[in-house]
């Protein structure tokens, strides 16, 4: 991301989670810096569907996005493609939109559609 190549990155997790913490405490400095833009959104689960993983309770789950200074647009637009395919279902589009977003290429895109497992492409 840092030389360009990337304009957005996005993480998830149950939370709390120690795993991702760690994971994007290298991202801080960098935020730090202005280098790269920082957005968080927890999603609670409702209280009586909390999980349980090894023993730890789960709230819900985060999701984590960096953008480069400029493309921050890029974090919303993601946003609304997740609740658009939450309220119509993923699809074919929809897998080439988040590459987009991604900062994938045409033919990057083309080929994930072409060879990402269950693609509907390959079936055709």
């Amino acid at each position: 991301m840092l030389d360009g190549r990337k304009p957005l990155a996005v993480f998830s997790d149950a939370y709390p989670s120690a795993f991702l913490d760690e994971f994007l405490a290298p991202f801080g400095p960098f935020v730090e810096q202005g280098r790269l833009l920082r957005r968080t959104i927890d999603h609670p689960f409702p209280s009586p569907k909390r999980g349980v993983v090894d023993s730890q309770p789960l709230d819900g789950i985060r999701r984590v996005y960096f953008a480069l200074p400029g493309q921050e647009w890029r974090i919303n637009a993601y946003i609304e493609m997740w609740q658009s395919a939450e309220k119509s279902g993923w699809s074919e589009a929809s897998e080439r939109r988040q590459g987009t977003l991604l900062g994938y290429t045409d033919w990057q895109c083309d080929w994930w559609a072409k060879n990402r497992p269950g693609s509907l492409s390959r079936r055709r």
